[in-house]
């Protein structure tokens, strides 16, 4: 079985425009969206978001943890509203995978939806908490996503107020797409959707439950996974959750996220996967596209 790991560094590389901006840019474009909120952070929690985005979410947590779901619901309306275009990488990638009636497994660490709707608008369905039937491919989320929200709770915005930190909810996880239907969730019900917030603990306010099985279940992948592809995702050394397992995985890794990232891999690669099969590509997503396919079958 082959898996595919897809970060930030994809699905920013999937297409020529309208993409998600890197973590750097991310801060800049959430103030643009949510001047009221995101905009009106003071300035001294601020300056950590414009220095590094998780760096202020860890300061955010400390100092105003109330403030942490109302932002987390800003954050998912701002990705909700991306769509893959028609040059995007994703819909080529998920074309190859119907196919080739490819057998993998996806991974994601993004919040927004552009992998599934890639996969979705070619004929695949993706399934989170099943196993894969014809038609269909496992995608898991190990860090939940922008359109995901938990049943257990519902509560008017006006009238809850609750911290990010050591709050949490859980109960039925259910996927909401249509943007009415969504933007009224996000807009009516203080509980934020089942996301990690992006702070070095990648922890979670709501589905605590849907996120333990799906970190759970990418261990089991990557155990199972006879070649691994990692597409954009810097190592994190606080992501243990995620890279410990990369270490251990007997599997071979093939590594592309750019020409900066990637001797940051190899330096992690010979310290902690000595001995094992790691393939660096120095490019980005579109000049590796074609390698990356070869590398797992498609």
């Amino acid at each position: 079985m082959n898996l595919i790991l897809f970060g930030a560094g994809a699905s920013h590389g999937s297409a020529s425009h309208f993409v998600p901006p890197m973590g750097a840019n991310l801060f800049l474009e959430l103030k643009r969206f949510n001047p009221l909120g995101w905009g009106a952070l003071p300035p001294d929690v601020a300056i950590d978001f414009e220095l590094d985005f998780e760096r202020g979410m860890s300061k955010l947590a400390t100092y105003r943890s109330h403030d942490m779901p109302i932002l987390q619901r800003a954050i998912a309306a701002y990705f909700f509203n991306f769509l893959p275009t028609s040059d995007s990488l994703y819909i080529q990638l998920a074309n190859r995978i119907k196919r080739s009636n490819w057998s993998g497994a996806i991974a994601t660490l993004n919040y927004e939806r552009l992998l599934e709707i890639s996969l979705l608008h070619v004929g695949i369905k993706p399934v989170t908490e099943s196993t894969p039937l014809s038609g269909q491919i496992e995608l898991c989320l190990p860090h939940g996503c922008c359109h995901l929200f938990s049943e257990g709770v519902l509560a008017s915005p006006t009238g809850v107020s609750f911290s990010g930190v050591g709050v949490t909810f859980d109960g039925t996880v259910i996927a909401i797409s249509d943007p009415i239907q969504f933007n009224a969730r996000i807009n009516n019900n203080s509980v934020p959707p089942v996301m990690s917030y992006f702070e070095p603990e990648k922890t979670t306010s709501s589905g605590v439950s849907f996120i333990r099985s799906q970190r759970a279940r990418w261990l089991s992948l990557v155990g199972e996974a006879e070649t691994i592809v990692i597409v954009g995702v810097r190592v994190r050394l606080s992501d243990s959750h995620i890279w410990n397992a990369i270490a251990k995985a007997n599997a071979k890794v093939v590594y592309c996220s750019g020409p900066t990232a990637a001797p940051e891999y190899d330096e992690w690669a010979s310290r902690e996967r000595p001995g094992k099969l790691n393939k660096i590509l120095n490019g980005f997503f579109a000049k590796e596209f074609n390698e990356i396919c070869n590398e797992i079958g498609l």
